[in-house]
C-alpha cells in the first residue's frame, strides 16, 4: 500500500478514532478492563502505520520492531531508562506496567499485513485533498501518541466526593486494626457529615501517593468514610470524600468527575484490598 493510503484507509482512521475516545473520553468517564486495554490495541494497530508513512524504508519490519519496544516499555527494567528520558528532556513520560497489555500485541499481525498489502481503499482520488488528509491525519495522530504518554490534567485540589461503598469481609474492629496495621490512623469524628449522623465517620490522614520508584505524585490530606457492621463478619465500608494537600475548588463537573473515578479506583486498588 502506498504511504498516503496507509493513513487514508478506514482502518488507520477508525483505530486513531477510538484512541482519541478511549483516552480523552471513555477512561474518564468509565474507567474498567476494556477501556483500559482498548488504547493499547489501537495504538499498536496504527502506531506501526504511522511510522511506516514517515520511514517507509522499514515497513516490512515496522510492526515486528513495535511489538519489540511495547514489550520493553511494559518492563519494569525499563524504568531507569524512563528517568533519564525525562529528566534529559524535561517532560514527564508515563506508563502503566500491567502484563495483561501484552495482549495487545496480537493486533500487530494486522497491522503488518495493511502495511505491506497491495491495492487500495482509498476513496479520494482528487490527489491535494489526499495531501492534505495525509497531513492532518498525521498531526491529529502525533497528538494522540503524545497525549497517551505525555498526560495533561487539572492540578487535583481541594475536596472530591467519592460516595462509593465496599463489603469488606470482616468485623468492623478487625477493619480498623488493619487500617493502622499499614501505617495509618483512622480517627473517630462526630458531626453530621455522615451518612449515619448518629454513628459519625471515620478519617485517615496524610496518605501519599507514590508512583515507580517511590516518586511522589501528590498527598491525599484526609480520606472521611464510615464503617458499619452488617453482620459480625461483614463490615460495609463507605468513602465518603478525600480532600487533597492543595487548596481550592475544580468548578468543572466533568474534571470532578473524572477526578473521583481516579481517586476511588486508586483507593481500591491500594487501601481496600490490603484491608480485605
Amino acid at each position: 500500500m502506498k504511504r498516503k493510503e496507509l493513513i487514508l484507509n478506514p482502518y488507520f482512521i477508525v483505530g486513531l478514532f477510538v484512541l482519541l475516545l478511549n483516552d480523552f473520553y471513555l477512561k474518564h468517564e468509565y474507567g474498567n478492563f476494556i477501556t483500559g486495554k482498548l488504547s493499547d490495541f489501537a495504538g499498536l494497530l496504527i502506531f506501526p502505520m504511522f511510522v511506516a508513512v514517515i520511514a517507509p524504508k522499514f515497513k516490512k519490519h515496522i510492526a515486528l520492531i513495535v511489538g519489540i519496544m511495547f514489550f520493553i516499555w511494559k518492563l519494569p527494567l525499563f524504568t531507569p531508562a524512563l528517568e533519564v528520558i525525562n529528566q534529559s528532556l524535561k517532560i514527564t513520560l508515563y506508563r502503566v506496567v500491567d502484563y495483561s497489555d501484552y495482549a495487545a500485541l496480537l493486533i500487530l499481525p494486522l497491522s503488518h499485513y495493511l502495511i505491506n498489502r497491495k491495492g487500495s481503499w482509498i476513496p479520494i482520488k482528487i490527489e491535494p485533498l489526499k495531501t492534505i488528509s495525509t497531513y492532518s491525519l498525521l498531526t491529529i495522530a502525533f497528538f494522540a501518541f503524545c497525549s497517551t504518554s505525555i498526560p495533561y490534567r487539572e492540578t487535583p485540589k481541594g475536596t472530591i466526593l467519592i460516595d462509593k461503598s465496599y463489603t469488606i469481609k470482616l468485623p468492623k474492629d478487625s477493619v480498623i486494626k488493619t487500617i493502622k496495621q499499614l501505617g495509618y490512623n483512622c480517627d473517630f469524628c462526630t458531626n453530621n457529615l455522615s451518612k449515619y449522623p448518629s454513628s459519625g465517620y471515620y478519617q485517615t490522614d496524610n496518605i501519599i501517593r507514590k508512583g515507580e520508584n517511590s516518586i511522589v505524585i501528590d498527598t491525599i490530606a484526609n480520606i472521611k468514610y464510615d464503617l458499619i457492621e452488617i453482620n459480625p463478619n461483614k463490615t460495609k465500608l463507605t468513602i465518603i470524600n478525600v480532600t487533597l494537600s492543595k487548596e481550592g475548588n475544580i468548578q468543572n463537573w466533568k474534571t470532578l468527575k473524572s477526578l473521583s473515578n481516579y481517586y476511588s479506583r486508586w483507593l481500591k486498588d491500594s487501601l481496600i484490598e490490603k484491608i480485605d
